[in-house]
């Protein structure tokens, strides 16, 4: 994976992506898991992963969006929250941000993000200088992997519905920017593309997720996704043997080796009727 702190991709609609890993179980895992399902090269090398706090990231390393593994509400005062609240709100009001976050969820989604989704929340223009946002993040993007904080398992395939629902958040900000002319050096920032983003694992605190489940279903999600960008006329028309077959990938990652065959396929009762 790469080392360097740049924010280029050359993968089209995945942006450079540092992975913060504060315990190298988790970036082992992620290693482990970009072997076993062969993820493009092309996207390993877009991937920059970071063992450290977020207080201990240096300023050299820079990314446009932070990824807050949020609850619906979006309160960011718990865990990873709370880091992103001491280094990005104010100094002197730590729940400034919160409410920011919690203005834009009430616009989108009448104060509730539904468990898989994404949702982009402009940091107000106010705010860095009197911040520890040193790295120049704009952006926070809410995913929320639980309703409030909460074990998360039972909600077994959760980490690649928010990758997913990130990267077409993401993909979907990037063409309006484009179809509007706007660049990468805009000041406005709903004209400025998204070029990197720092996320760390999803659902592994407080929602208990192990590292090979979250790492298993991020680089499925980010292995999916490419296939989509990259294969229109298939995921625009896809049939039900090629849902089945990506569905059966994601379904092995919390499946654990289980010997649970399923009672009956999409494609098996097609067959019967």
């Amino acid at each position: 994976m790469a080392s360097t702190t740049g924010t280029s991709t050359d993968v089209p609609g995945i942006p450079h992506i540092h992975l913060l890993c504060m315990q190298e179980r988790f970036s082992d895992a992620f290693e482990a898991a970009r072997q076993k399902h062969t993820l493009s090269p092309s996207i390993t090398r877009n991937i920059t992963v970071h063992n450290h706090p977020l207080s201990k990231l240096p300023s050299t390393v820079r990314f446009d969006t932070i990824v807050s593994p949020a609850n619906s509400y979006g309160r960011l005062d718990g865990a990873f929250d709370d880091a992103i609240s001491h280094a990005l709100a104010p100094t002197d009001d730590y729940y400034a941000l919160t409410r920011a976050a919690q203005r834009r969820l009430y616009e989108q989604w009448r104060g509730f993000a539904p468990p898989g989704s994404c949702t982009l929340v402009h940091i107000p223009d106010d705010f860095h200088a009197r911040s520890r946002n040193v790295w120049g993040a704009r952006r926070v993007a809410l995913c929320p992997t639980m309703r409030v904080p909460d074990d998360a398992r039972w909600d077994r395939e959760i980490v690649y519905e928010c990758v997913w629902s990130l990267l077409c958040a993401v993909d979907n900000h990037n063409r309006a920017v484009r179809a509007a002319g706007g660049g990468d050096d805009d000041d406005d920032d709903d004209r400025d593309e998204i070029r990197s983003i720092l996320m760390t694992p999803l659902g592994t605190g407080i929602g208990a997720i192990t590292p090979e489940r979250w790492a298993s279903q991020a680089v499925l999600a980010l292995k999916h996704f490419h296939d989509a960008c990259a294969n229109p006329d298939k995921w625009s028309a896809i049939g039900w043997t090629e849902a089945e077959y990506y569905a059966d990938e994601v379904e092995k990652t919390w499946k654990e080796g289980r010997d649970e065959g399923k009672t009956g396929s999409v494609i098996d009762y097609l067959k019967s009727r």
